[in-house]
């Protein structure tokens, strides 16, 4: 009796762990390569700059010095990415919080990363779109979804833009340094 209990239980226990195994393979893989959500790279970036004449946060900081901060983990699938985007100037503090990240974004030339997401602003929910070369950065807020534009490797249009600052160029040099963390192979 006491080999069949046995018997019983270590059958129980076999199907326990494969049923366990096979729902997290399941759950992670479906439709998702397996490294997808890996950290490939990882950007820690601070700084200021000047904005470009006519990129003044909707008339809001003329000819401001921004400061910033750039958090960004790139996952193997730019998706999965995952950081924040933060300018400051005077009273103006705002925050993109990223959804997805793409590497040398047909809209610029060049080596240069992207970032999409959303982020608030005087307590109201935008979209924002950033880009950041060594020749300059951009930045945008807009209520339109930013979806459509990105997967075409585009921006909105001005007139989407609710507010936008722009570094000027070329008098700032920023850097593309970031720290490898999977190489990708």
């Amino acid at each position: 009796m006491k080999k069949i209990g046995l018997l019983v239980l270590v059958v129980v226990l076999v199907l326990a762990s494969a049923t366990t195994v096979w729902a997290e393979d399941s759950d992670f893989t479906e439709g998702v390569k397996n490294d997808a959500h890996k950290i490939r790279n990882k950007w820690n970036l601070s700084g200021t700059f000047v904005a470009h004449p006519g990129y003044n946060w909707g008339g809001l900081a003329e000819a401001a010095t921004w400061t910033y901060k750039i958090n960004i983990k790139e996952a193997m699938d730019g998706n999965f990415s995952v950081g924040s985007i933060h300018f400051i100037t005077g009273e103006i503090d705002v925050v993109g919080h990223i959804e997805a990240t793409k590497r040398d974004y047909a809209y610029w030339s060049g080596e240069n990363i992207a970032a999409a997401g959303w982020a608030e602003y005087d307590g109201i929910t935008y979209y924002f779109m950033f880009l950041y070369a060594e020749r300059a950065t951009w930045f945008a807020l807009s209520m339109t979804p930013y979806d459509s534009y990105w997967d075409a490797g585009l921006v909105w249009p001005g007139g989407l833009r609710a507010y936008q600052l722009h570094s000027k160029v070329p008098d700032e040099t920023f850097t593309l340094d970031y720290k490898v963390i999977h190489d990708g192979s």
